[in-house]
């Protein structure tokens, strides 16, 4: 590619993403040219066409100057129940669309437990508009299914994944994500990745439930730290307390629905799990220690 002003304009056009500014250019470039085609993105930058990506010399990503209207005063009062939920969270908040849901806990606390009694208790609610993703097998899967009182074949969809998400749910669907893995060399990076998947379903009405690891200790947030607590509309922290029991408490509730007139802080809901797949024994609790 002969690089002119207006052949560099022309590729920025058509590209996506972030890109460093040596990718305009055919592989085998003559480094003499690298400080004209400086010159001609900086003026690509004056133009607003393109913005430098964080403190990398030659990142640099589109400019989207698209804006999506918001008709606020069309929608209608949040009320109903647009997911439900297992342990009787519904009673404590209203979840609207779009929105995404973080479950945070450490190894055998319940969190799969917690995705597939979501995806059970859905499947009449959002029917073929419900996708579960899941890193085990159908041999796992199947049980705990039938303890449940799943039909065969159910209204649902089932996937094996364990990357790139954001990639694959849809917009408008009720998502399960069980679980998202984190770099343990990078756990900071996972924020990223959580805005992509909820900038996925925040470009429709779709719901995204996404279970993470969580570190030893008595901290609510899943490893990543504050930075996952950003875009959830509800972030809850499950801990074991034993075999097959634990609780679940609320790290973050943005739409209360002021049962009891609790601070959702202190509020516990104590379980215990049979086969992999049933809540039981459910109580709340509140702690105030």
């Amino acid at each position: 590619m002969k690089l002119t002003q207006e052949t560099i304009e022309a590729w920025i056009a058509s590209t996506t993403g972030e890109f460093n500014y040596l990718s305009v250019m055919d592989k085998d470039y003559d480094k003499k040219i690298i400080p004209y085609l400086r010159v001609m993105m900086q003026r690509c930058k004056e133009k607003g066409m393109i913005v430098p990506v964080g403190k990398r010399d030659g990142m640099w990503r589109k400019v989207d100057a698209s804006a999506e209207e918001l008709a606020w005063w069309d929608s209608k009062p949040l009320e109903e129940d647009n997911v439900i939920l297992p342990l009787d969270i519904n009673k404590y908040c209203l979840i609207p669309r779009p929105s995404m849901i973080i479950v945070a806990g450490k190894y055998n606390s319940g969190k799969s437990c917690f995705c597939i009694n979501t995806v059970a208790l859905n499947q009449v609610k959002w029917g073929g508009y419900l996708d579960y993703y899941v890193s085990e097998g159908a041999d796992l899967i199947k049980p705990r299914f039938e303890h449940l009182g799943v039909q065969s074949p159910p209204t649902f969809r089932t996937y094996r994944r364990t990357e790139n998400f954001a990639d694959v749910i849809q917009k408008d669907n009720l998502s399960i994500i069980d679980y998202l893995r984190v770099d343990m060399e990078q756990p900071y990076a996972v924020s990223q990745r959580l805005f992509e998947i909820y900038n996925k379903v925040n470009q429709g009405t779709g719901i995204v439930v996404v279970a993470m690891q969580k570190p030893p200790g008595g901290r609510m947030l899943a490893f990543g730290g504050a930075s996952t607590a950003f875009e959830p509309t509800l972030y809850i922290g499950m801990e074991t307390t034993g075999t097959h029991t634990g609780w679940v408490g609320f790290e973050k509730v943005k739409v209360a629905r002021g049962y009891g007139g609790y601070d959702m802080s202190k509020v516990k809901i104590d379980y215990r799990i049979e086969y992999g797949a049933k809540f039981v024994d459910v109580k709340e609790r509140l702690d105030y220690d």
